[in-house]
């Protein structure tokens, strides 16, 4: 019998392109001994596994695992991570391994020694992690190697590589032994034993899952607007976000009503919350952003830092460039092609042939899914039936298109979302396009390409101003000085309020620099100025006693950005 106290234990990972041998092949594979006695891993590594001829990478496995082409020149071949590991793992008969969800690597690791040791007996005795910790933790939502290890107060990155899954399932393996040796499961052999006798019991009428974290400590919340930060138990933060009410927001994740996709792995991690109280929802969406770029919280992605540049584009709208000046007026801009539908649009007006790169830019997708040529001719003549002014004498193209990248918005037309285009085009879609399609994408992308264009004339508008608000229902009125992209003071105020420092606004002929940073931190803001005004409230956008944005023009700015 071999003690789990005194027992030396091989972990391994492994990342494959599908879900079994007859489907994929090993991508990525890491190993490491679990020594007795110690906290460390000893001799942790990983290597990517060359793929064997014509075979790719599924696009959602390179999403998860961040794979690029580019580490195919520093893979090895499935022999050689054999050999490797053969050599690291030398032990008889076997060696105990311990492995997280053991189905799925033994899969692969058993067609590896078929091939590469079809005489020898398999070299590994392995336990599975995922099958423990269930019989040891029944009533956790999630046992994934992610949620395991943050309930345990590991920190594991959402992106799925071997090395850190190894050093994660190490960690999980002292807990679940010492876990195992307390319940009077010394030995390595008796592992087993326990897992078929508590299979073998009846089994009791299911619970309910129960989060670790106990329903009195996001229920005693204050009833006020905040930020708030889910904690593992080794202090990491998990996540951050906003509320108008903590109490209520807070208790929605727990029960479901806030929930998403991740929030049951993510919830199984959270040891306790933290959280700041402010004046105002809107001051919770701009700490909420301020904090995330800050701490970089694995379950927060939308407003996760980035260092891509700003943009400034030309007055044809058919340039960009990283710096404001006369070059380049229009901005800031979050995208190089930010502008790039209304300059093709502008170039078609204006009668120019629909060249393959002003169809491309036309309808807002990419080169590799641009209707050809007799297509796009047939949506165009749709479009200018739609809109016959599009073509109509008098004014200039770029007037034109203006005129009606306005009209488009103001009558509803939903853009394409940011980053991507809301009606997803494939391969087989690309060969689909028709008439009314090409003329429904110009119209999306040339109101998305313009709300872009209105939101950056607002956003270098309100970068050095005072903004006054108050919040739906609410009895105070809030005041925030702005001063160069920045919030430098808030406080309550009586209204009617004249600030008494006189600011100039950034209007043509001024380009205040911006960062993504300070890019974000307004566009948050602008979002939370519009659900104010949408949700009853009232914002008054100031620049001294007697400089202020005209009342019927906020609802129209604000509306078009």
């Amino acid at each position: 019998m071999r003690a789990l106290a005194e027992l030396d234990v091989l972990i391994v990972d492994c990342q494959a392109t599908g879900a079994s041998p007859a489907f994929g092949s090993v991508l990525e594979l890491g190993w490491a001994i679990q020594r007795a006695g110690e906290a460390s891993l000893s001799g942790a590594n990983a290597h990517w596994i060359a793929l064997p001829e014509g075979h790719r990478v599924p696009p959602q496995v390179r999403k998860i695992t961040g794979y690029e082409p580019r580490f195919a020149a520093e893979a090895i071949a499935d022999s050689e991570a054999w050999a490797r590991l053969r050599r690291d793992a030398s032990a008889a008969p076997a060696m105990p391994t311990a492995i997280h969800y053991a189905r799925f690597e033994l899969a692969f690791l058993r067609e590896w020694a078929a091939r590469f040791e079809p005489e020898a007996p398999f070299p590994f005795d392995t336990l599975c992690v995922h099958a423990i910790a269930r019989k040891l933790y029944p009533e956790l939502p999630r046992q994934s190697i992610r949620a395991l290890a943050g309930y345990l107060g590991f920190s594991l990155e959402l992106e799925r590589r071997s090395l850190g899954h190894v050093e994660a399932t190490g960690f999980v393996w002292r807990k679940l032994r010492e876990e195992l040796v307390s319940r009077g499961v010394a030995a390595w052999e008796d592992v087993p034993l326990f897992l078929a006798e508590r299979a073998a019991e009846p089994r009791p009428r299911a619970k309910k899952s129960k989060y670790p974290l106990a329903a009195e400590r996001y229920r005693s919340l204050p009833d006020q607007p905040g930020v708030y930060r889910f904690l593992r138990s080794n202090g990491d933060v998990l996540y951050v976000g906003k509320a108008a009410s903590l109490k209520r927001r807070v208790t929605s994740h727990f029960t479901g009503k806030g929930s998403t996709a991740q929030s049951p792995e993510m919830l199984t991690q959270v040891a306790e919350i933290a959280v700041t109280l402010v004046d105002s929802p809107l001051e919770a969406a701009l700490l909420e952003n301020e904090t995330i770029k800050a701490l970089r919280p694995p379950y927060n992605v939308q407003l996760a830092a980035t260092e891509a540049p700003i943009w400034y584009g030309t007055r044809d709208f058919e340039g960009a460039g990283t710096l404001p000046g006369d070059e380049h007026p229009l901005g800031p801009l979050p995208s190089e092609f930010s502008l790039s539908p209304i300059a093709a649009v502008v170039a078609l007006a204006g009668g120019a042939d629909a060249s393959e790169a002003l169809r491309s830019h036309a309808v807002g997708v990419s080169a590799l899914f641009t209707p050809d040529a007799a297509v796009f001719a047939a949506g165009w003549s749709e479009l200018l039936g739609r809109h016959p002014e599009l073509g109509a004498a008098g004014l200039t193209p770029r007037r034109r298109v203006l005129n009606l990248a306005r009209r488009l918005l103001r009558a509803g037309v939903a853009p394409e979302p940011e980053g991507g285009s809301g009606e997803a085009v494939d391969s087989a879609q690309a060969r689909a396009w028709d008439a009314p399609r090409v003329a429904r994408h110009v119209e999306r992308a040339l109101v998305q390409a313009y709300r872009a264009y209105r939101r950056a004339r607002w956003l270098a508008l309100i970068h050095d101003s005072d903004v006054i608000y108050r919040e739906p229902g609410a009895l105070r009125t809030r005041w925030l000085a702005l001063r160069g992209g920045q919030v430098v003071a808030a406080r309550d105020i009586e209204a009617p309020h004249a600030p008494s420092e006189r600011l100039r606004p950034a209007l043509l002929g001024r380009h205040p620099p911006f960062d993504r940073a300070k890019y974000e931190r307004l566009r948050v803001l602008t979002t939370e100025l519009k659900r104010i005004v949408r949700d009853g409230g009232s914002v008054a956008l100031c620049w001294g006693p007697a400089r202020r944005l005209p009342e019927r023009w906020l609802p129209g700015a604000l509306g078009s950005t």
